[in-house]
C-alpha cells in the first residue's frame, strides 16, 4: 500500500480522482479515509491532518494495520528561503523536527529525540529520483527543499529564535520551506523502516499571508502536483525499488 497524507480536503482531492475501486471510512472519529486502486496497487488517502503530532499517529496506524511501503506527504508548505517562490513544487531532500528542544537537559542538537533518534530525516535517494525524474516531465518550476516542520505555524520572525541559535536554519542559506505534517510523517516510518517523501506547493512566503485569489493558483498547481506523483506511483509500482530486490 502506499499512503497519501495531506491537510485539507483540497490537498488530496485531485488524487481521489484518479483511484478505482474506492470504499471510504473514517479513522478514530474524525479523519476521513479514502481507499482505492492505481496502477493495480492499493492506495489510502487521508486528509483533515494538520500537525505532526496526529501525522504521526495515523503513520503509525497504517504501517502497523497495512503493508505500506511508501508515505507521500502533499498539501502546502510555508517559503522561507528568498529563492523559493510562489507556487513552487518543492521535493523534500529531508526534514528537521523543528520544535524539539531538550538540549537544556540532554545531550542533544536542536530537532533531535533523545534515545538514538536523528535530528534531520533524510529521503531516500531512489525514491527521491523517481519523483523528480516525473517532476521534470511535467514542470519546469520545482526546487529540491529542505523541510523545517514544526506543530507551530510560523508567522513571526520572533518565533525562530531558537532554531537560529543553533544556526540550524541560518546555515541553510536557499530551498528552506516550514510545513506542520512532514515531520511526524518522517518519524513514523523511520520508526517502522518505510521510505517516505513529501512533495508540496508553496502557499506563501513567510511572514506574507496568500490571498484568496492566490491561493486559486495553488489549487491549480495541486493538479499538476497530483500528475506527477500519478507518474511517480506508476514508476514504483513497476520496479522492485521498495521491496528490497
Amino acid at each position: 500500500m502506499i499512503l497519501i497524507l495531506g491537510s485539507s480536503h483540497d490537498d488530496v482531492l485531485y488524487f481521489e480522482t484518479l483511484l478505482s475501486k474506492t470504499r471510504k471510512e473514517t479513522l478514530f472519529e474524525r479523519y476521513p479515509v479514502t481507499f482505492g486502486r492505481l496502477f493495480n496497487h492499493d492506495i489510502a488517502i487521508v486528509s483533515e491532518i494538520y500537525t505532526n503530532y496526529m501525522a504521526s499517529i495515523v503513520t503509525s496506524y497504517f504501517i502497523q494495520k497495512y503493508l505500506v511501503i511508501l508515505t507521500v506527504s502533499v498539501g502546502t508548505c510555508i517559503a522561507y528561503s528568498d529563492n523559493v517562490e510562489f507556487c513552487d513544487l518543492v521535493l523534500s531532500k529531508s526534514v528537521m523536527l523543528s520544535d524539539v528542544d531538550q538540549i537544556a537537559v540532554r545531550p542533544v542538537s536542536l530537532g533531535q529525540i533523545p534515545n538514538g533518534f536523528p535530528a534531520v530525516y533524510k529521503v531516500e535517494n531512489d525514491i527521491r529520483q523517481i519523483v523528480a525524474n516525473a517532476l521534470a516531465s511535467k514542470t519546469n518550476k520545482y526546487i529540491d527543499g529542505e523541510f523545517f516542520s514544526s506543530n507551530t505555524f510560523y508567522t513571526r520572525e520572533k518565533q525562530l529564535d531558537a532554531i537560529k541559535a543553533y544556526n540550524s536554519l541560518t546555515g541553510l542559506n536557499e530551498n528552506v520551506v516550514f510545513d506542520c505534517t512532514f515531520g511526524g510523517v518522517a518519524l513514523a516510518c523511520h520508526l517502522h523502516h518505510v521510505a517516505f517523501v513529501a512533495v508540496k506547493v508553496v502557499e506563501s512566503k513567510f511572514t506574507v499571508r496568500s490571498d484568496y485569489q492566490q491561493y486559486a493558483k495553488v489549487l491549480l498547481t495541486y493538479a499538476v502536483l497530483g500528475k506527477v506523483l500519478a507518474s511517480a506511483i506508476g514508476s514504483i509500482c513497476r520496479t522492485d525499488i521498495l521491496e528490497g530486490k
